[in-house]
């Protein structure tokens, strides 16, 4: 079935999605991705797909000559653990991958608040599973009821979740990847977009505030990286026709959304899919998976 999708006449871009690599299983954080698994992963798609950049994989869309499938490692937010984890496996693999970055915290200790919210369930929550993945699924629930809220209300459900778990002290931070480690992975074939500057969602924002988040990180990661083509990927997935039309007069190439699917040459730039592997740890849900969506749906 690979042999007839790398070639045939349509060619498509999969962009398959990571957030975090862990060690293991018992050192699991949310929306991480163990390293043996991110690694039988990569295998998979070394032996069935050729592996690019989001850029140079948009730029082979574009090109009438080009058949088949090709895939697109996308990695979000920027935490180390992508260069001490999962970088050396992209290595071992010969393969690429783009990392999106938010700029304001690159080289800082940081807590997403979603980060926080796994951390009280999963270390204090009176109810806690004993089951890490129940209880990243349960802080998954709560997450994406707070990603729609403005920055001053999910703080105010954070803190209500630690005092009703009687939560005094500060929850641990995650180290960000800083510029030593985005330079060194630049220099091996990876390349960088933007995920803001904060991680807040776009469309609760003002026009002049959505310009100066975009267009601050757009110039740190040119004026430091130097390529001229920027991507993005919209931080929770949250994007309009208002966000989509000055991310475009920003200056940007490309948008990443969190919609499911396949991109051909007829995708919106702007809107373009792809498959969340963050919860596909089961081997053959994960190859199941990308060969549905290879199929171009």
């Amino acid at each position: 079935m690979f042999w007839f999708l790398r070639n045939s006449r349509r060619p498509l871009l999969l962009t398959i999605v990571y957030h975090r690599v862990c060690p293991s299983m018992d050192s699991y954080e949310y929306m991480g991705v163990p390293a043996d698994v991110f690694e039988s992963h990569m295998r998979f798609i070394k032996d069935n797909f050729e592996v690019v950049t989001m850029t140079d994989g948009l730029s082979l869309l574009s090109d009438k000559g080009r058949r088949g499938v090709y895939v697109s490692i996308n990695l979000d937010d920027g935490y180390m653990d992508n260069y001490t984890h999962a970088f050396p496996i992209i290595k071992k693999y010969g393969l690429s991958a783009t990392i999106f970055l938010t700029t304001d915290l690159i080289g800082k200790d940081h807590l997403f608040w979603w980060d926080e919210v796994f951390q009280i369930i999963r270390r204090y929550g009176k109810n806690r599973t004993g089951d890490i993945l129940k209880d990243a699924y349960k802080a998954n629930r709560i997450n994406s009821f707070l990603m729609d809220k403005k920055e001053s209300e999910i703080r105010n459900h954070v803190d209500r979740l630690k005092d009703r778990y009687q939560i005094s002290k500060d929850m641990t931070p995650h180290r960000m990847l800083g510029w030593k480690e985005i330079n060194e992975m630049a220099g091996s074939g990876l390349d960088f977009g933007s995920h803001t500057k904060t991680h807040r969602n776009l469309c609760l924002m003002g026009d002049n505030e959505m310009q100066k988040e975009l267009m601050d990180s757009r110039l740190e990661l040119q004026g430091k990286l130097g390529p001229e083509q920027i991507g993005f990927c919209y931080p929770f997935g949250k994007h309009d026709d208002r966000v989509r039309g000055i991310l475009r007069d920003a200056g940007f190439d490309y948008a990443r959304t969190c919609i499911k699917g396949s991109n051909s040459r007829d995708t919106d730039r702007f809107s373009l899919r792809s498959i969340d592997a963050s919860f596909l740890l089961n081997k053959t849900l994960f190859s199941s998976s990308v060969s549905f969506y290879s199929l171009g749906r």
